[in-house]
């Protein structure tokens, strides 16, 4: 989560220069480049017949989907603005864990739902159009649907992760994304410019964040529930505005600052005081995961 609260001020500056199509395409070429030495490293990969479609599923919501709303997101609003919106990701998750994975979610998890969309909704209505942030409105709202994205794509490696190695899920998302971008790039806008700045930012998003913050994520969920893995994302809002401040110069009046608290107090209220959603098994893990993604009813 540090890292990916990084990553929207590097978006936000590599934008400011370079093409969002561009930017993605780069970062997953140079995160799939970053990971091709250690494709033997991979561990045993037994290939399950049918789960391309669950592969394919996983690169489309991320990076594919989500980085096309988020990357023109950042070019709407302020990195801190769209970094809160993914503090409802831990929400999110949980309830959609609930109906998909079967995974217990408490009346305390609601009651902070509400909280933090009215945080939200806060921090969207009081965003002002500025040189950085000119058009807040539509940019969160595309910064909502990367998030709903980042919801699918958690399922689906938690889903993934029980018979996948990290490392190889990984790299599939990074090669399947290249793949899918090739085809937009006669699309993309391309200029000459050459921003030292934005070019090091893009080369982080690719060899840091694509690869590094993915690998431990993707960990995690093979080893943790999806609703208290994704818990972690309430930070992210806190060091994004850290990040945006110092990288960007981007600052939040103190109404902002209270919508970004209230949304954090939905969140934290949430998690605390609550049981593991899955109890532990004998070796220590979680409970395995269903072998399909369905109601609980089903």
């Amino acid at each position: 989560m540090l890292i990916w609260g990084s990553s929207f001020a590097a978006m936000k500056r590599a934008v400011m220069v370079y093409d969002p199509i561009v930017i993605t395409f780069a970062r997953l070429l140079i995160s799939a480049l970053v990971l091709l030495p250690f494709w033997r490293r991979m561990g045993a990969v037994h290939y399950r017949r049918g789960d391309w479609k669950w592969l394919l599923l996983m690169a489309l919501c991320e990076p594919v989907l989500y980085f096309v709303f988020e990357s023109n997101a950042l070019r709407l609003t302020s990195s801190a603005a769209a970094a809160t919106i993914i503090a409802l990701l831990p929400l999110t998750v949980a309830l959609a864990a609930q109906w998909l994975l079967r995974e217990v979610v408490t009346g305390r998890l609601y009651v902070g739902l509400l909280v933090s969309v009215a945080g939200v909704v806060l921090l969207t209505g009081m965003g002002n159009e500025t040189e950085l942030s000119p058009h807040p409105w539509l940019g969160n709202t595309l910064e909502f649907l990367a998030m709903l994205c980042a919801v699918g794509y958690t399922l689906v490696v938690r889903r993934l992760s029980a018979h996948y190695p990290a490392l190889f899920l990984t790299a599939v998302q990074a090669v399947i994304g290249s793949a899918l971008y090739l085809p937009l790039l006669p699309f993309a806008t391309f200029t000459t410019a050459v921003d030292g700045t934005a070019l090091l930012a893009v080369w982080y998003l690719g060899a840091v964040v694509s690869v590094l913050a993915y690998l431990c994520y993707n960990q995690a969920l093979s080893v943790l529930p999806a609703s208290r893995v994704a818990a972690y994302a309430s930070l992210i809002p806190v060091l994004s505005v850290f990040f945006g401040w110092v990288l960007l110069g981007e600052t939040l009046s103190w109404l902002q600052g209270g919508a970004v608290l209230l949304t954090l107090a939905g969140v934290v209220y949430s998690q605390s005081g609550t049981a593991d959603s899955q109890s532990p098994s004998p070796r220590g893990g979680v409970k395995p995961v269903p072998a399909t993604l369905g109601p609980a009813s089903e």
